[in-house]
């Protein structure tokens, strides 16, 4: 039986072994994989290239816009300005308080009562001024509208009287009574509180009859405007 012998066997050998080499392998693996993170570095270079030619273009086209932007947003507050303005202007004009109709109706409710009265009229008409806000545009251009200045009023009335009836001092709660049901002061008046009761004393020109002064305070619910 012949005998092949094979001169290239460790030749063939050592070159079979240098394919099946792991460390060329992972150089073609690595080298692979830094390609495909150029390419895709090289897509998202481009990307940012044009994302940044849109933002130029915007903020070309925002400094055309802008100095209509500002007088818009200058005529709006002006607008605004006036509106509040006008808007109190109206509410005084309206809503203010005025003194003819509780004295007309504080004379309706004194004849009810006998043997009352009245020694002084005292009439307290107060506010206190609250500042405004003005309108304002913050540096990303958020509009703030303000607020407007607003004004409390405190309005009271004092009646200084004298009760001359029979048993002096029992028509001071029935005036009392009168007034807090009376329609011009139930709707309106937070409260009708006795203040002052004198003692008793006698009239100087009577010295038979006796009387005793009081202070009755009549306060408003107070408003804001």
């Amino acid at each position: 039986m012949p005998i092949r012998l094979n001169l290239l066997a460790e030749q063939q050998a050592a070159e079979d072994l240098r394919r099946r080499d792991p460390v060329k392998r992972a150089i073609w693996v690595a080298g692979l994989i830094v390609g495909v993170m150029v390419i895709w570095s090289g897509r998202l270079q481009i990307k940012l290239m044009g994302a940044m030619s849109e933002v130029n273009r915007y903020e070309s086209q925002w400094k055309k816009l802008e100095p209509d932007y500002n007088k818009v947003t200058a005529n709006f507050e002006k607008a605004t300005d006036a509106e509040s303005k006008w808007a109190a202007l109206q509410a005084l004009a309206t809503n203010r308080f005025l003194w003819a109709a509780p004295l007309n109706a504080l004379q309706y409710v004194i004849a009810k009562v006998d043997d009352v009265q009245v020694l002084r009229l005292n009439t307290e008409q107060a506010y206190a001024i609250t500042e405004g806000v003005k309108p304002s545009t913050n540096s990303v251009g958020v509009v703030n509208r303000g607020r407007p200045p607003t004004s409390r009023e405190r309005v009271v009335f004092t009646i200084d009287a004298k009760d001359s009836s029979k048993h002096p001092g029992d028509q001071i709660f029935k005036l009392q009574a009168v007034i807090n049901d009376y329609p011009q002061f139930k709707t309106n008046l937070q409260k009708a509180e006795l203040m002052v009761v004198s003692a008793e004393q006698a009239d100087p020109r009577n010295p038979a009859r006796r009387f005793v002064t009081f202070t009755l305070e009549c306060r408003y619910t107070e408003k804001t405007r």
